[in-house]
C-alpha cells in the first residue's frame, strides 16, 4: 500500500499569523514608548502614537484571529473595536472606572473620552492596512483577499 502524504500542517494561515503577532508586539512596543520621553516630547507622535499603535495593535490583533479575511474586513473590525473602546469612555460605571484606575486597565480601555483619539485610531489603522497589503505583495505570506 502506497503511503499517503502527509498535509502540510503549516498553511498560509500560519505565516500571517506570525506577522500578525510580531505586528502586534511591535506596536505594543511603540506605543508604550511613545508615552516616554524622548518620544512623549515629540509633536505628534506624543500626543497621538500611542493611540495610532493601539489601533495597529487592534488590527493585529483581529488578523491573528482570523488570518484569511480581506484587509478592508480586518480594517473595520479593529476600527469598530477602538471606536466602541473610545466612546465607552464616556460610560461613568464603578466597576469600569475602577479598571481604568489601574495601568493596565488604562492601557487598554483609556481613561477619558477624546475626539482626536478617533483620528488617530483611524490613521493607525491606515497604517496596519498598508503594511498588511505591502506584507502580502512581497510574498511574505500565504495568499488572503486584499479587497
Amino acid at each position: 500500500m502506497p503511503e499517503q502524504p502527509v498535509p502540510d500542517a503549516q498553511g498560509p494561515e500560519t505565516g500571517i499569523r506570525v506577522l500578525a503577532l510580531v505586528g502586534l508586539l511591535l506596536a505594543a512596543t511603540f506605543g508604550l514608548a511613545s508615552r516616554q520621553p524622548p518620544l512623549l516630547g515629540w509633536p505628534v507622535i506624543g500626543a497621538y502614537g500611542g493611540d495610532a499603535a493601539w489601533a495597529m495593535a487592534a488590527y493585529a490583533g483581529w488578523r491573528l484571529l482570523r488570518p484569511t479575511d480581506a484587509i478592508r474586513v480586518v480594517a473595520v473590525l479593529a476600527l469598530l473595536t477602538a471606536f466602541t473602546v473610545e466612546f465607552s469612555q464616556l460610560v461613568r460605571v464603578e466597576w469600569l472606572d475602577a479598571i481604568r484606575s489601574t495601568r493596565l486597565g488604562a492601557l487598554l480601555l483609556g481613561r477619558g473620552f477624546l475626539w482626536s483619539d478617533l483620528l488617530a485610531y483611524t490613521v493607525g489603522t491606515g497604517v496596519a492596512m498598508t503594511l498588511d497589503a505591502v506584507t502580502r505583495r512581497m510574498g511574505l505570506r500565504g495568499p488572503h483577499r486584499a479587497g
